[in-house]
């Protein structure tokens, strides 16, 4: 139930950044070098670690990879289906509502072009980029997992590490250039080489605790006063003394958002060891709200998109004042919670 409500408490400060309000000021890495998409595919990781890691170990290999392209096939149809629409809205809609034509730009002005590219994950409109990242990544799954189970975590790790270092470079930065200007590729935001790695830190350590091994246990009080250091120390760099990367020389190198940069990763690490190693228990009445996002967090993701594209298009088009705008980011935020009570209790299949 922790687990689900913070996973659920990362979809609020996801759905409070994108529509931009004052809300999204306040909500915009309050916590370090550490945005929500960090601790919600960091958890996703964990999840499917534990899970599948839990299948994979009692019912085999082949078992395991029905269980994860089951998964896979349900997010590519929802995220194929969410993108479908956006784009033909767009289309009819674009030349009334402005905002959806600069949302919606690549697509409109290639669209046959784009058409064929979607199923193929290779254009990704912004605010669709994330449910791609995890089908390749959770379609990678298996054979990471099995990689594990032959070779070892650190082996896979050290792999994964390289992989990380080598997309700090932009090495195929050319590439993709030279590609785009003959197809409308929109790879999205994030470099899937620099965030393997938080996916696959993130599933050693949901299936390294479905063994529980003693000596994680023992390690678990001397990793908490590092971790805290660095997470303090993230807050204090971000909020108190404000530096951002355009402040100093590299310091966006350092801690770039879409490479998943050093600083950022070893933020979200001391966050993750941080928890882990202090792991709190409030009471079941604080966590229930988020944790009921948590719980139906792929169908909560989804909608938010769309009701995030409308609320950006009447702040951009009508510019009401900051208090409205706040109000519309909060409207959002309530609409996603009153869709996941209604998965959970107002919506029920008819039987037979």
């Amino acid at each position: 139930m922790r687990l689900d409500a913070l996973r659920g408490f990362f979809l609020v400060v996801m759905a409070g950044v994108h529509v931009p309000t004052p809300l999204s000021h306040w909500l915009h890495e309050p916590f370090g070098y550490l945005s929500a998409a960090e601790g919600f595919v960091f958890l996703g990781a964990c999840f499917a670690g534990f899970i599948f890691g839990k299948v994979h170990s009692r019912q085999g290999a082949a078992a395991m990879r029905v269980r994860v392209f089951a998964r896979v096939k349900k997010i590519y149809a929802v995220h194929l289906g969410l993108v479908l629409s956006a784009v033909l809205a767009a289309w009819l809609l674009a030349s009334r509502v402005r905002p959806l034509a600069y949302q919606f730009h690549p697509f409109l002005a290639h669209p046959l072009e784009s058409l064929v590219l979607i199923p193929l994950l290779l254009h990704q409109p912004p605010l669709f980029d994330i449910l791609p990242l995890y089908v390749v990544f959770l379609g990678l799954t298996p054979w990471w997992l099995g990689a594990a189970a032959r070779r070892g975590w650190p082996v896979v790790l050290t792999a994964s590490g390289a992989l990380w270092l080598i997309a700090q470079f932009h090495p195929f930065a050319p590439l993709l250039a030279a590609l785009s200007r003959h197809v409308p590729l929109e790879l999205g935001s994030f470099n899937l080489l620099g965030w393997q790695l938080l996916w696959i830190l993130g599933l050693a350590f949901g299936e390294t605790m479905t063994r529980d091994p003693p000596e994680l246990r023992r390690h678990r009080r001397w990793l908490f006063a590092p971790a805290l250091l660095i997470v303090a120390a993230g807050i204090l760099c971000r909020h108190w003394f404000g530096l951002q990367p355009s402040m100093l020389p590299n310091f966006a190198f350092w801690t770039s958002k879409w490479r998943l940069g050093p600083v950022r990763l070893l933020n979200s690490i001391a966050w993750a060891v941080f928890l882990w190693s202090w792991s709190p228990r409030p009471s079941r009445r604080w966590l229930e709200p988020t944790a009921l996002l948590g719980r139906n967090s792929l169908a909560v993701f989804a909608v938010h998109i769309p009701l995030a594209i409308a609320a950006i298009c009447v702040v951009r088009m009508v510019r009401p004042g900051a208090a409205a705008q706040t109000a519309i980011g909060f409207a959002v935020i309530f609409a996603m919670f009153v869709f996941a009570w209604w998965l959970e209790h107002g919506w029920r299949p008819r039987s037979g």
